[in-house]
């Protein structure tokens, strides 16, 4: 289960799990012809979550968080919390009305998508 600000997504995956870059390397080489290699851990790491299908009120809810909440909070994921932040370098919380009403709120939002960094 993921918690998000008191908000529960039973239905969300990590998606990027073990998807991510750990480690920065840059390769060159001397006069002689030797390479040498520099590497370094990158601290911080992405973490994507996504979801099919949410009610309307909880992605209202997230998306909210993202659009008001510029520091760093927990999130929990299986038992291990985390401390991130939004990821504004691009939209934070995606997702699309599972129907559209003409003059109604949509009740479902469907492939959503929320992009958190590590901190």
């Amino acid at each position: 289960m993921i918690v998000i600000n008191n908000i529960q997504l039973d239905n969300a995956v990590w998606t990027d799990e073990y998807d991510y870059q750990g480690v920065a390397e840059q390769t060159e080489r001397a006069l002689n012809g030797a390479q040498h290699i520099e590497k370094t851990a990158i601290v911080g790491r992405p973490i994507t979550i996504e979801s099919a299908l949410e009610a309307a009120a909880l992605y209202i809810a997230l998306f909210e968080h993202s659009q008001t909440e510029l520091a760093a909070f927990d999130i929990t994921i299986r038992g291990t919390t985390f401390n991130v932040v939004w990821d504004h370098s691009q939209k934070p919380v995606t997702g699309s009305p599972l129907q559209y009403f003409s003059d109604s709120e949509p009740t479902h939002f469907e492939n959503i998508t929320l992009r958190l960094k590590t901190v």
